[in-house]
Parts: C-alpha cells; structure tokens; sequence
C-alpha cells in the first residue's frame, strides 16, 4: 500500500483501536465526540482497504478476528508512539500549556481537590483543564485521561503513582445523640445503636473494625442506609444515629464540635479510603502540563 493511501487510513486505524479498547461502538463514538454512524464507517473502510475482516459483532459484545488481533497490536503500538511523540514535543516547552484532562471521584473532588484545580488553573492560564468527576475507575490509556486521583492501599500496576495523602474512614455523631443514647465503649456496643450505613451492598450492613491485632465484626442496622457522604453528614448532624464518612468529609464539623468521633482507638476496614494517590501512563516524555500539575498537587498536600 503507497504512503498516500496509508496516511488516509491512519484515523481510521486510530478509530479501530477505540472501538476495540472500549468494546463498543458507541462508547467509542463517545470517546471520540464523533456519532456511532461514523465510528462505523471508520472500521468497515479500514476492513475494506486491508481486504480482511476485523471485527465479529454480536448483540452483546465484540471479538477480534485473528487478523484483527495482529492488526490491532500494531495500531495500538502505532497511537502509543504517536502519544510519545506528542510528549516529546510538550515536555520541551519552558511555559505548560494544552489540554490536560484529570480524573477523580465524586466526594474527593468536590470537598479536597476542587480548590487546588482552582487554584491551578489560576497559577497556568494557558493550561485547559478537563476535570472529570466519576466514581468508576477510568484508565489513563483506554480512557484518555492524563492523571487519575484516587483513593487505594494497592495503586494500578504500570502507572506512575504518586501518593499525596492518607484518608481514614471515621464513625461519627452528634453530642445530643450520645447524650441520648450514650456512647460506645467497644465495637460491639454498636449493634445496640441506630447506625447510618452505606446502601451500595449487603455487606455494608456489617461494620469491621481493627485495633492492633484485634478485629471485630458488628452487624448494625438504623433508620437510614444511603451512599452519600452529604446526605449521611445531615442525618448525624441531626442527631439520627451514629455514621461513617472519609475524614475529610467531617474535617470542618469535628473542629466545631457538631459531630464527635465515636471508637477513636478502633479502625474501620472498607473502602472509600486508604492512600490518595495520582497517578499516570510512564513514559520516557512526560508532558509539560501533567508535570506542573503533580508538582502543584505535591506542594498543595505537602
């Protein structure tokens, strides 16, 4: 195939490694702000110039053919060295500039991070910023996204991980619901309280709790099960039982005395918290955007 011909193919190639990485056709149109139509067009004239059948489609999912295999391997390889090549150029700028695009879940982006992407934005003017709040997981490479933030005691194999902080879930209540209720004295104690549990599984009705080698589990169960840090904070703020949050959820209550830390010497074991930690693709040219942002994150957590 002459250069010329190969060259017109590229977008497609490019549109065929989406589709495959995401496996959908039309969560490949998303990724690419482009309509499923054409995301379709895209590969069916890719498999008409190579001559060969790419894709087998089902209602339900997507298989490479053995020929799409080796051919994907080979796009995909070709978009990471066009990526490096773009690093390469950006990680020479002197200024930062472009598009960087930064991922974070919900609660740790609107209560920790928003003020420092602010304020980043503030320092790097000639910077865009794309800041997507999800509390799914997205990938650096598959999603398109420059740095992921998250909370996790095990960071994602094959990135870069930066660790800018440590986050413990804490149980909480207001003074009047102790007053009332009185207050526990050990895990097992709980099982007797009005407790405002996550409702994300059946699990979550089982609180596990840890000091030093000691571990204790506690079925609890209240008025109220919601998975909203926001909502979990009003209904201890008015007194309807003992709650668990992130600490920098309560940060601001527990200075003021609204809410009081219940079982301080015990250690909640779940999720929602552990190291927050950024991470990014490795590569031998990081971009001058992504650098500036880890280095203004590093000195905001310091």
């Amino acid at each position: 195939m002459d250069t010329n011909k190969l060259i017109a193919l590229l977008p497609d190639m490019a549109t065929f490694v989406t589709v495959v990485e995401q496996q959908s056709f039309s969560k490949a149109a998303d990724q690419l702000g482009v309509a499923a139509s054409s995301v379709s067009r895209s590969v069916a004239r890719l498999e008409t110039a190579l001559a060969t059948k790419l894709l087998e489609r089902t209602t339900r999912r997507l298989r490479l053919t053995v020929a799409g295999e080796e051919t994907f391997a080979l796009c995909q390889s070709m978009l990471q060295n066009a990526q490096q090549a773009a690093s390469a150029a950006q990680s020479n700028s002197e200024q930062p500039t472009g598009l960087l695009t930064v991922a974070a879940p919900q609660a740790l982006a609107r209560i920790v991070l928003s003020p420092v992407v602010l304020d980043f934005i503030a320092t790097y003017p000639d910077i865009r910023l794309r800041f997507k709040v999800e509390d799914r997981y997205l990938d650096p490479i598959a999603d398109n996204v420059d740095v992921v933030i998250h909370l996790t005691n095990t960071p994602i194999a094959g990135l870069i991980a930066k660790p800018l902080g440590r986050v413990r879930m804490l149980l909480c209540a207001s003074p009047a619901y102790l007053n009332q209720a009185g207050t526990p004295q050990h895990p097992e104690d709980l099982a007797q309280h009005r407790c405002i549990a996550l409702s994300e599984d059946q699990d979550d009705t089982v609180w596990r709790l840890r000091k030093d080698k000691q571990t204790c589990n506690v079925p609890v169960n209240g008025p109220l099960s919601v998975n909203h840090s926001s909502i979990r904070k009003q209904a201890a703020l008015r007194g309807m039982g003992i709650a668990l949050f992130p600490d920098f959820v309560v940060a601001t209550e527990l200075q003021r005395g609204d809410i009081v830390q219940v079982l301080p010497d015990w250690q909640m074991d779940g999720k929602y918290q552990g190291t927050m930690v950024a991470q990014y693709a490795q590569s031998r040219y990081i971009p001058t955007q992504v650098k500036a942002f880890i280095d203004f994150l590093t000195d905001a957590f310091a």
